[in-house]
Protein backbone atom coordinates (compact mmCIF):
# COMPACT_ATOMS: atom_id res chain seq x y z
CA UNK A 1 0.00 0.00 0.00
CA UNK A 2 1.31 3.38 -0.94
CA UNK A 3 2.09 5.91 1.77
CA UNK A 4 4.06 8.47 -0.21
CA UNK A 5 1.42 11.22 0.02
CA UNK A 6 0.23 10.59 3.57
CA UNK A 7 1.74 13.80 4.93
CA UNK A 8 -0.45 15.77 2.49
CA UNK A 9 -3.62 13.73 3.02
CA UNK A 10 -6.41 15.59 4.83
CA UNK A 11 -8.07 12.32 5.90
CA UNK A 12 -4.86 11.11 7.55
CA UNK A 13 -4.60 14.51 9.27
CA UNK A 14 -8.15 14.18 10.63
CA UNK A 15 -7.50 10.63 11.82
CA UNK A 16 -4.32 11.64 13.66
CA UNK A 17 -5.90 14.77 15.13
CA UNK A 18 -3.53 17.08 13.25
CA UNK A 19 -6.34 18.52 11.09
CA UNK A 20 -9.84 19.62 12.12
CA UNK A 21 -12.61 17.22 11.25
CA UNK A 22 -15.32 15.05 12.72
CA UNK A 23 -14.81 11.36 13.30
CA UNK A 24 -18.24 9.69 13.38
CA UNK A 25 -17.00 6.19 14.26
CA UNK A 26 -13.69 4.40 14.58
CA UNK A 27 -12.80 0.74 14.89
CA UNK A 28 -9.22 0.42 16.09
CA UNK A 29 -9.23 -3.37 15.79
CA UNK A 30 -10.26 -3.32 12.12
CA UNK A 31 -8.44 -0.11 11.30
CA UNK A 32 -11.48 1.65 9.84
CA UNK A 33 -13.11 5.02 10.49
CA UNK A 34 -16.06 7.07 9.32
CA UNK A 35 -15.46 10.80 9.00
CA UNK A 36 -17.72 13.71 8.08
CA UNK A 37 -17.28 15.05 4.54
CA UNK A 38 -16.31 18.72 4.40
CA UNK A 39 -18.01 18.98 0.98
CA UNK A 40 -21.37 17.27 1.64
CA UNK A 41 -23.56 16.12 -1.23
CA UNK A 42 -26.43 15.25 1.14
CA UNK A 43 -27.68 16.14 4.63
CA UNK A 44 -25.55 13.21 5.78
CA UNK A 45 -22.34 12.65 3.86
CA UNK A 46 -19.79 10.50 5.61
CA UNK A 47 -16.68 8.78 4.34
CA UNK A 48 -15.69 5.27 5.42
CA UNK A 49 -11.92 5.02 5.19
CA UNK A 50 -9.13 2.64 6.09
CA UNK A 51 -6.97 4.21 8.80
CA UNK A 52 -3.80 3.40 6.88
CA UNK A 53 -3.10 5.65 3.94
CA UNK A 54 -3.97 4.14 0.56
CA UNK A 55 -3.71 6.60 -2.32
CA UNK A 56 -6.92 5.58 -4.08
CA UNK A 57 -10.04 3.47 -3.80
CA UNK A 58 -9.05 1.68 -6.99
CA UNK A 59 -5.62 0.80 -5.54
CA UNK A 60 -7.26 -0.40 -2.30
CA UNK A 61 -9.73 -2.64 -4.17
CA UNK A 62 -7.08 -3.98 -6.54
CA UNK A 63 -4.38 -4.72 -3.96
CA UNK A 64 -6.50 -5.74 -0.98
CA UNK A 65 -9.89 -6.92 -2.22
CA UNK A 66 -10.80 -8.69 1.04
CA UNK A 67 -10.13 -5.57 3.14
CA UNK A 68 -12.03 -3.44 0.61
CA UNK A 69 -15.12 -5.68 1.00
CA UNK A 70 -14.69 -5.63 4.80
CA UNK A 71 -14.73 -1.81 4.71
CA UNK A 72 -18.02 -1.90 2.78
CA UNK A 73 -19.54 -4.34 5.25
CA UNK A 74 -18.32 -2.34 8.23
CA UNK A 75 -19.65 0.90 6.71
CA UNK A 76 -23.14 -0.61 6.27
CA UNK A 77 -23.25 -2.16 9.74
CA UNK A 78 -21.91 0.94 11.48
CA UNK A 79 -24.23 3.30 9.60
CA UNK A 80 -27.26 1.14 10.45
CA UNK A 81 -26.31 1.46 14.12
CA UNK A 82 -26.37 5.27 13.77
CA UNK A 83 -29.94 5.48 12.41
CA UNK A 84 -31.52 6.04 15.85
CA UNK A 85 -29.14 8.94 16.50
CA UNK A 86 -29.28 10.46 13.01
CA UNK A 87 -32.93 10.73 11.86
CA UNK A 88 -31.92 11.66 8.31
CA UNK A 89 -30.77 8.05 7.87
CA UNK A 90 -34.26 6.68 8.61
CA UNK A 91 -35.25 7.05 4.94
CA UNK A 92 -32.23 5.01 3.96
CA UNK A 93 -28.73 5.61 2.76
CA UNK A 94 -26.55 4.76 -0.17
CA UNK A 95 -22.88 3.86 -0.49
CA UNK A 96 -20.80 4.85 -3.50
CA UNK A 97 -17.20 4.86 -4.60
CA UNK A 98 -15.19 6.67 -7.23
CA UNK A 99 -12.49 5.05 -9.32
CA UNK A 100 -9.88 6.77 -11.45
CA UNK A 101 -9.32 10.46 -11.89
CA UNK A 102 -12.68 11.37 -10.33
CA UNK A 103 -11.22 10.87 -6.83
CA UNK A 104 -10.49 14.35 -5.48
CA UNK A 105 -8.72 13.34 -2.24
CA UNK A 106 -5.91 10.79 -2.52
CA UNK A 107 -7.18 8.30 0.09
CA UNK A 108 -9.36 5.21 -0.35
CA UNK A 109 -12.94 5.92 0.69
CA UNK A 110 -16.56 4.87 0.49
CA UNK A 111 -19.15 7.65 0.50
CA UNK A 112 -22.18 7.18 2.77
CA UNK A 113 -25.08 9.44 1.80
CA UNK A 114 -28.53 9.83 3.33
CA UNK A 115 -31.43 9.45 0.92
CA UNK A 116 -33.26 12.74 0.51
Amino acid sequence: MSIDNCHDCPFCGILTGEEPGTIIARDEQRGFAIIQSIHPESVVHWLAVPVEHVCSTEEFEKNNEKRFVELFEWAVTTTKKKVADVPYLERGFTLKTHFGSFESVPHAKIHILAME
